[in-house]
């Protein structure tokens, strides 16, 4: 009678009984459509997803193989099966073992993690992705039940659940059958007909048998699973006999509408997917029943504030005659309840920036089913705290939750170790933890819960918004493993929301770059750097992941700084993105640190390079996949004026790229450490006119195959030369050879002449700017330009005499903006040709010229192949 899950669904409850003297008139229901009713089939995919898009290399494995695909949609059902028979604290554990073991797939089976729409078939990866899924469906089929312990005293959902009589056709028969449905959700949670004494179950929807054969006739309950937006929940659209729809989801709506002010509701449908959480055909006091429930929980109208309703029918020939109809639910919903925890909202915008985001791991539909479920299990966590409490006492959860926990606390603090940004986003972190703790705690027993109960669902609402978090770092090397069972045994390591610093007691650090990090005394790092330079040699020495250096964990600690730097750790070592000490000196607003590294050389315009796939977590993922920082630009970000001005003076306002003085002067707005005057001040002098270029031994190669931009210099003009695709398309042209001069005068003319042919004489459309094509770049001389003039256009036209209609197809291009004003067109297409043949293109001699609108620029491009 509820959404699949016997043990416990969600509810949200509302003990409002609207006057009859006070109601408005009904809203309409919308019109029953003509003819037989029928139930329409869901559409079906080989696997449990849509082989379709872009997808993650494992994903692609599974489209390409029947097999694979059969026996992922398997594994995937009896998960989604398996979650819903489970308590609250046991659906948080396995839905994290899941996410966890998906995502270890491809690291297991040396798949990588590239995302694409081609779909073929890897032998190998395919048998081990076989094996793999195999041993999940064993460990899925043999996952523990979940046994309540016994001696419980009256179950959690009785405190937000009641059938509470709205109207009664037949005392005799509803007022026993309500009092013997609330017992039951006393005793157990979940009322069941079957176990009202004297009852006799035909069919339903949540058991094994749906058909029911009576006097010639067939009635059948159905069962399906509507999808995410009812969280895969079992559930049933209504009652057919003879495969015909007597009973549907409008129905019991349309009784409810009855009620006076409609019920307190303002939807018709019974649920956003148009079914029913549970029906049950049975016997009873010599009557056939039908038993119809309304979704509970999360995706259910008393989650949106509105009622939930049950209503008994009594089966009569094929008519369903109504005989009960009684609201579920007590509580009133609570809105906007994270506004009332500032904490906590806080700690939780944290951790999403910790976490980044999706893994490359997770297909599309995967990243919106875990968005879903965990709004769901927020808002249950939330809203009906008790049960959370309840089953993680009465399931004997809190071995497996506390185990997690610690999985996660050590997580953390293994990441704050890889670098000197990790670290000090960790020390923001820490200390958010008990404040956000205890404000949960207060919350809930602000709400009536004893002292015991407000903290289990402080701990089970914490340790979720935490533990998720820190999944998400990265994929896992090796298969999880599964949680601990049930009432098992396990020692904490730590306080569920542990104090600052209490991570680290009792931990040994080995390594240069771990003691630097966590500021160890001079002497023990003078001891770190002979032995490392003992065991690694110079080149290696104090590195820790992604080549992050020792002299970049220092920009804290001046003093250290000086003896790493005085011990000869190389001052612009770069990681593998190229961050320097000194970029972590500016963003960290370290002026002294900042001042001693531009004494030892560092390079001021060293840039950082767009790497796809680095970085652990979201704050290095970002940090990798950025690309094109600079000392300065981090400054502008985030460093007051005294670290600003030191880099200044250092020279660093060069034009590192095309726009970069811009790029800085618009950071600078941004800086929340200065005020209006020293904004103004810094802006005066750096944003009246572009910088200077860097010398052209610091001028950074450009990657055209990247989407980078490459800027050359010539008689101090820029030219931005850029990679692009032109889009096929039909051009309606005219051949012609002239003078640069007289081409230069004589375009417009051209052009307005094409567009009346092209509209009055041949009725066609043109589908964009003016176009120069040059069939042939090679047969152009200093005296004549040889060349076609036209537009694309949208229609197909008939052959046009004197002119030429050319269907181009998708073309790669090298293009610059063309301003007449201050370039060469020489120099243009000569460093269009270069840069072709310098980043390993080959110039077919193609050529385009495209006026923009207003005719003071055009684009220049040059048709080029892969080499």
């Amino acid at each position: 009678m509820f959404a699949a899950n016997r043990h416990h669904l969600t509810l949200l409850a509302s003990a409002m009984l609207l006057s009859a003297c006070a109601a408005s008139p009904p809203p309409q229901l919308p019109p029953t459509e003509p003819g037989p009713r029928v139930l329409q089939d869901r559409p079906s995919t080989r696997a449990s997803f849509a082989c379709t898009g872009a997808l993650p290399a494992v994903h692609r494995q599974i489209c390409a193989s029947d097999s694979l695909s059969q026996l992922e949609r398997q594994v995937t059902e009896r998960y989604r099966d398996l979650r819903l028979a489970l308590d609250v604290p046991g659906r948080l554990l396995l839905d994290s073992n899941q996410r966890l073991w998906s995502t270890s797939l491809g690291n297991v089976c040396s798949i990588a993690q590239e995302t694409d729409t081609r779909i073929s078939g890897d032998p190998q990866a395919q048998a081990c992705l076989s094996m793999q899924y195999q041993r999940r469906l064993g460990q899925l089929q043999g996952w523990p039940e979940a046994q309540a312990k016994g001696g419980q005293t009256q179950h959690a959902m009785a405190s937000y659940a009641e059938y509470r009589m709205a109207e009664s056709r037949d005392d005799a028969l509803c007022e026993p059958l309500q009092k013997n449905l609330n017992q039951q959700l006393r005793e157990q949670g979940m009322p069941d007909a079957e176990q009202i004494p004297g009852a006799r179950l035909l069919a339903s929807s949540d058991g094994p048998v749906q058909r029911l054969e009576r006097e010639g006739r067939y009635y059948e309950v159905d069962r399906y699973t509507p999808g995410l937006m009812a969280g895969y929940q079992v559930r049933s659209r209504g009652l057919t006999l003879n495969d015909i729809l007597i009973f549907d989801d409008s129905d019991l709506p349309s009784w409810v509408a009855t009620l006076p002010n409609y019920g307190g509701r303002a939807h018709a449908s019974s649920s956003q997917t148009g079914d029913y959480g549970r029906l049950e055909l049975f016997e009873w006091q010599g009557q056939t029943l039908l038993l119809v429930n309304e979704t509970w929980g999360f995706y259910s109208p008393a989650a949106r504030g509105e009622s939930a309703f049950a209503g008994v029918y009594r089966l009569q020939g094929r008519d369903l005659v109504p005989q009960c109809l009684m609201r579920t639910y007590l509580t009133p919903p609570r809105y906007n309840t994270l506004d009332g925890l500032p904490v906590y909202t806080e700690l939780q915008t944290a951790l999403d920036e910790l976490r980044g985001q999706p893994l490359g791991a997770f297909a599309q539909h995967e990243r919106r089913d875990n968005h879903q479920l965990w709004q769901e299990h927020q808002w249950t966590l939330l809203n009906l705290p008790l049960l959370g409490a309840d089953d993680w006492q009465r399931y004997g959860r809190e071995a497996a939750i506390r185990q997690r926990q610690d999985a996660a606390l050590e997580a953390l603090f293994q990441w704050s170790e890889r670098n000197i940004n990790n670290k000090a986003f960790y020390r923001r972190l820490m200390p958010m933890l008990q404040p956000a703790h205890q404000e949960l705690k207060v919350m809930f027993a602000d709400q009536g819960m004893g002292a015991s109960e407000a903290e289990r669902a402080a701990d089970l609402l914490f340790h979720e918004t935490f533990a998720r978090a820190l999944e998400n770092l990265q994929a896992p090397e090796s298969l999880p493993e599964a949680p601990l069972p049930p009432f098992g045994n396990y020692r904490p390591r730590f306080a569920m929301a542990p104090a600052a610093g209490s991570l680290e007691q009792g931990r040994n650090f080995a390594t240069l770059h771990s003691v630097v990090l966590n500021q160890a005394p001079l002497n023990v790092v003078n001891d770190f750097i002979d032995y490392e330079t003992d065991t690694y040699g110079r080149e290696r020495r104090g590195l820790a992941a992604e080549d992050d250096s020792a002299l970049m964990a220092a920009v804290y600690q001046p003093e250290t700084l000086d003896l790493l730097l005085r011990r000869g750790f190389p001052v612009n070592h770069g990681n593998r993105w190229g961050r320097t000490a000194l970029m972590n000196a500016a963003a960290a607003n370290q002026p002294e640190s900042v001042r001693r590294l531009l004494q030892a050389g560092a390079d001021v315009h060293a840039q950082t390079r767009q790497v796809a796939d680095a970085g652990v977590g979201g704050p290095e993922r970002e940090q990798a996949y950025t690309g094109r920082q600079t000392a300065l630009l981090l400054a502008a970000q985030q460093a007051d004026q005294e670290v600003i001005r030191l880099l200044l003076d250092a020279d660093a306002a060069k034009q590192a790229w095309s726009g970069y003085s811009r790029q800085v002067c618009q950071t600078l707005d941004g800086n929340q450490r200065l005020d209006s005057q020293q904004r103004s001040e810094l802006k005066s002098g750096l944003c009246a006119q572009s910088f200077e270029p860097l010398p052209i031994t610091r001028q950074a190669a450009a990657n055209l195959h990247a989407g980078e931009e490459l800027v050359v210099r010539e008689d101090g003009v820029d030219y931005a030369i850029t990679l692009r695709t032109r889009e096929p398309m039909t051009l309606f042209t005219r051949s012609l050879e002239m003078s640069p001069r007289r081409m230069r005068r004589s375009m417009t003319g051209h052009a307005t002449t094409l567009v009346r042919i092209l509209t009055s004489r041949l009725s066609a459309r043109t589908d964009g700017q003016f176009q120069i094509y040059f069939p042939d770049l090679r047969a152009n001389r200093e005296d004549k330009l040889v060349f076609e003039a036209g537009f694309p256009i949208i229609n197909e036209i008939g052959n046009a005499p004197g002119f030429n209609l050319h269907k181009m197809p998708e073309q790669q291009v090298l293009r610059l903006v063309f301003n007449p004003t201050e370039q060469s067109v020489e120099v243009a297409w000569r460093q269009l040709y270069s840069a072709a043949l310098t980043q390993g293109f080959v110039p077919t001699h193609q050529g385009y010229v495209v006026t923009h609108r207003g005719g003071n620029t055009s684009e220049y491009q040059l048709v080029v192949t892969e080499r």
